[in-house]
């Protein structure tokens, strides 16, 4: 059986009907009324009969029914990319947060990157910030640190650019976030830990930063329930993660883009 990527999805009904394009990047810059998105579809209409050689364009003439708007935002929440909400006398529209990355990738929009990563050991700190320096993949912005907490509580250094190059300067913003034991867990001392609650913690990262932010995900490091959850989320966000391999002084990268 053949499983269509969000990618995929998305790209079919943008290519299939241009207003569903339009409604999908009023929305990626966050939710709007029906009346906002009839406004959009009558300009791009408007911007449609100009390319086509008219001479002069009246906005009024172009008219955007409820039933035509209806009948897309209708397909489009069918599956899944939008909702739809009565906020007093006006019904408002967004995307859903698992179609938002796929959406920027189909209409080509790009946000500040935030990288999420983790780390088992305080000694992972070197080998990370030597790649993030030197890598050309992706211009982060600011960083997300998940660890279990008692792994960087005892002395240890969590100043990540001391590990910069003599010379260089950080470009990104560092935020750690510590996870508890019960619920990373820790194989050092036998804790199974709890994948849903570590799942339901870094869940709580990436809806915070969504909406304003491209996502990555580093795959490479960090305790297995911590990568699992993040693989899961990568999965289910549709957020491209990678995998960093150090081997002899050199770094190879693996790309994934989730469903592929």
């Amino acid at each position: 059986m053949f499983w269509e990527t969000a990618d995929q999805v998305i790209q079919r009904e943008v290519e299939s009907v241009r207003v569903r394009r339009v409604i999908l990047d009023q929305l990626e810059g966050g939710h709007k009324s029906g009346k906002e998105l009839r406004e959009a579809i009558r300009k791009d209409m408007a911007a449609q009969a100009l390319e086509a050689g008219a001479e002069k364009v009246n906005l009024a003439d172009f008219n955007v029914t409820d039933p035509k708007l209806y009948f897309n935002t209708k397909r489009l929440e069918e599956l899944g990319i939008i909702t739809s909400r009565k906020d007093s006398q006006l019904r408002k529209f967004a995307l859903t947060p698992w179609a938002v990355h796929s959406v920027r990738r189909v209409l080509g929009v790009t946000r500040p990157i935030v990288l999420l990563t983790s780390m088992s050991r305080p000694e992972d700190q070197r080998p990370f910030v030597t790649w993030l320096n030197d890598q050309k993949e992706f211009d982060v912005a600011k960083v997300h640190v998940i660890v279990e907490d008692r792994t960087f509580t005892r002395g240890s250094s969590r100043d990540l650019d001391r590990y910069l190059p003599d010379g260089a300067k950080a470009k990104w913003e560092i935020e750690w976030n510590d996870l508890p034991v019960d619920s990373a867990g820790n194989f050092d001392t036998n804790i199974p830990g709890d994948l849903m609650a570590t799942q339901r913690e870094i869940d709580k990262i990436i809806v915070d930063n969504i909406t304003q932010n491209d996502l990555v995900i580093d795959l490479s490091a960090g305790p297995p329930l911590i990568v699992l959850a993040l693989s899961l989320l990568a999965m289910h966000y549709s957020i491209t993660a990678f995998f960093v391999r150090h081997k002899e002084g050199e770094t190879a990268l693996t790309r994934v883009l989730p469903r592929e």
